[in-house]
C-alpha cells in the first residue's frame, strides 16, 4: 500500500534540507536562471511569482492587474494596476534581469518610460544601491524578485555521465528502502508542480493556468518557454470566442510562423491551401497582434525530432482548444480514471493538415502522424492533469503511482547511471513507473545538479544511512507494485 500523498513528500523535504545543510557553500558566478528577459517576463506574466510582494523600501506591493504585454517599443507591460501600501497606482511596468539595465537600455532618458509605476528585476549590485528614475526625474518603486520562483528549480543542464559515489550506499539498501526514497521524492516533486499551478491559478485563472501548463507540456524542454509565452499572448478565454480557422490563424500568427520569411514559399498544393486559409484571417488581426522583432518568440529547432517541430506543437495546441469543454472537467471535477479519460480525449484529437505534415511548408506524409505521442501524453498526465486534479483531491495518488514510465531519455539515463551505476537490473526495476522516474529525476536535480565538485564533496552518499530514520516503518514502506 503506497504512503498517502503528500505524507512522504514531507519526509523527503526534511532529508533534502538536512543534506543541503551539510553541503559546502558554492558561490555561483553571476549565472542567471532565466535565458533572457522574455523568459523572465513569461514567468512574471504567468503569475509564478504570485501577486503580493515587499518592495526594496519595505513597502507592500500588490498586483491588481498584470496589464497587457506591450507589442512594440516602450515598457514591457502597459495598463498595469497595483497597490503600494494601499495606494492604487496605474501605469506601465518594466522588467529587467539587472536593475542597471534601466540606464544601460536608455530608459532613464526615454519619455516613453515616464508612465512606469514599478521596476522589477532579479539582480542588483552587491554594495551600491541603484535607484530607478524617469526622464522627468520621478522616483520609480523597485521590486527585487527572488532568483528562483521556488516552483521550477534551477535551470536544466547535464553534467558528465558516470556512476556516482551514491551507488555503493544505495546498493546496500533494500529494494523497499530505495523505493521509499523514490516515492517520497516523487511526492515532493508532484507537490511542487501542484503548488506551482495553485499560485498561477490564484494569479490568473484556473483555465489560463491550465492552458499555459498544457502548452508548456507540448513544447518539450527546448520550447517550453516559447509555448508558455504563446499561451499568454493568446489567452484561452479569447481563443474560445473564435471559430476554428480564426483561432488557428491567431495562434500561428502570434507564434511568428506566418511571416513570409519563415521557411520560404510553400510548394505542396495542400500546404498552399492551408496557409491561404490562415492568411484569410491573419491579415485582419495582424496589426493588433504582431510584435516588434525584439519581442518576437524565439523557437528552438535543434534536438527536435521532425514529429516535434514547433509548428506541429502549435497545431496540437489548437486541437486541444477545440476540445476545451471536454478537457475542463479533468481539473474541475472528481473524474474516475483520469488516465483513461485523457487517453480517450486525445484519441479524438485530429487535424486534417497536421496529421500529415511536419511543418507548414512540408510535403505531406504518406501515413498519418499522431499529434500527441505516447510519451507526450504521459507527461501531460504527470505534469499537468494529475498535479491540477490533486490540488483538490489527494486520493489521485494511487492512480498516479500506477502510471507506466516514459521511454528513457538522456536525462533519465544519466540519473539512473549516477545512482545505480551499471546495475541494469535495478535501473530497470526503479524506472518502470512514471513516479519512480520522477523521483529519480528529483534526486538527480537536488543533489547531482547542485553539486559543484563533480561528485567528490556531495554529502548525499554519506547521508543515505539517515534516510532510514526518516523513512516510514517497515509496515508502511511503499514497495511499488510488488517489487
Amino acid at each position: 500500500m503506497s504512503v498517502p500523498f503528500p505524507v512522504a513528500a514531507g519526509r523527503y523535504e526534511s532529508f533534502r534540507e538536512r543534506v543541503w545543510s551539510l553541503a559546502r557553500l558554492v558561490v555561483r558566478g553571476g549565472d542567471c536562471p532565466f535565458r533572457d528577459e522574455i523568459d523572465l517576463q513569461a514567468h512574471w506574466f504567468g503569475g509564478e511569482f504570485g501577486r503580493v510582494f515587499t518592495g526594496t523600501e519595505g513597502e507592500r506591493i500588490e498586483i491588481v492587474q498584470f496589464g497587457h504585454w506591450n507589442r512594440g517599443a516602450g515598457p514591457d507591460f502597459t495598463e498595469v494596476a497595483l497597490r503600494i501600501d494601499g495606494e492604487l497606482r496605474r501605469g506601465a511596468l518594466e522588467i529587467d534581469i539587472d536593475v542597471r539595465h534601466w540606464e544601460k537600455h536608455g530608459h532613464v532618458t526615454n519619455p516613453d518610460f515616464n508612465e512606469v509605476v514599478l521596476h522589477v528585476f532579479t539582480d542588483q549590485p552587491a554594495l551600491n544601491r541603484f535607484f530607478t528614475r524617469t526622464a522627468d526625474h520621478r522616483h520609480v518603486p523597485q521590486l527585487l524578485l527572488p532568483q528562483f520562483t521556488g516552483l521550477e528549480g534551477r535551470p536544466d543542464f547535464l553534467p558528465e555521465a558516470f556512476p556516482g559515489r551514491c551507488v555503493a550506499p544505495l546498493s546496500r539498501m533494500s529494494d523497499g528502502e530505495v523505493d521509499s526514497l523514490l516515492v517520497a521524492a516523487a511526492q515532493y516533486r508532484l507537490r511542487r508542480k501542484s503548488d506551482r499551478l495553485r499560485v498561477m491559478i490564484d494569479s490568473t485563472s484556473d483555465e489560463q493556468a491550465m492552458f499555459q501548463a498544457l502548452a508548456e507540456a507540448l513544447g518539450f524542454r527546448q520550447n517550453k518557454t516559447a509555448m508558455a509565452v504563446l499561451a499568454q499572448r493568446c489567452p484561452v478565454k479569447m481563443l474560445l470566442t473564435m471559430d476554428k480557422p480564426e483561432r488557428e490563424a491567431r495562434l500561428f500568427g502570434a507564434a511568428g510562423f506566418l511571416d513570409h520569411r519563415e521557411g520560404g514559399d510553400p510548394t505542396p498544393e495542400d500546404s498552399r491551401a492551408y496557409l491561404g486559409k490562415l492568411w484569410d484571417h491573419w491579415w485582419k488581426m495582424r496589426d493588433s497582434v504582431e510584435t516588434s522583432p525584439r519581442r518576437a518568440i524565439t523557437w528552438r529547432y535543434d534536438g527536435n525530432r521532425p514529429l516535434n517541430h514547433p509548428q506541429r506543437r502549435v497545431g496540437a495546441l489548437a486541437g486541444l482548444v477545440d476540445q476545451w469543454e471536454q478537457l475542463r472537467p479533468l481539473w474541475e471535477e472528481n473524474v474516475n480514471n483520469l488516465e483513461k479519460e485523457v487517453n480517450n480525449l486525445l484519441k479524438r484529437l485530429h487535424h486534417p493538415f497536421w496529421e500529415y505534415h511536419y511543418t507548414l511548408r512540408s510535403a505531406p506524409s504518406k501515413t498519418a502522424l499522431r499529434l500527441v505521442g505516447k510519451d507526450r501524453l504521459r507527461d501531460i498526465l504527470g505534469n499537468v492533469i494529475f498535479p491540477g486534479a490533486m490540488r483538490l483531491e489527494p486520493d489521485y495518488w494511487s492512480e498516479y503511482a500506477a502510471l507506466g514510465g516514459v521511454d528513457s531519455n538522456q536525462k533519465l539515463r544519466r540519473a539512473a547511471l549516477r545512482l545505480f551505476g551499471i546495475d541494469t537490473q535495478r535501473q530497470k526495476l526503479f524506472t518502470r513507473y512514471y513516479h519512480q522516474q520522477q523521483g529519480l529525476l528529483q534526486i538527480y536535480e537536488d543533489f547531482c545538479l547542485e553539486d559543484a565538485s563533480d561528485c567528490r564533496n556531495c554529502p548525499f552518499p554519506e547521508q543515505l544511512s539517515q534516510w532510514r530514520s526518516l523513512a516510514p516503518p517497515p509496515g508502511e514502506l511503499a514497495v511499488a507494485h510488488n517489487v
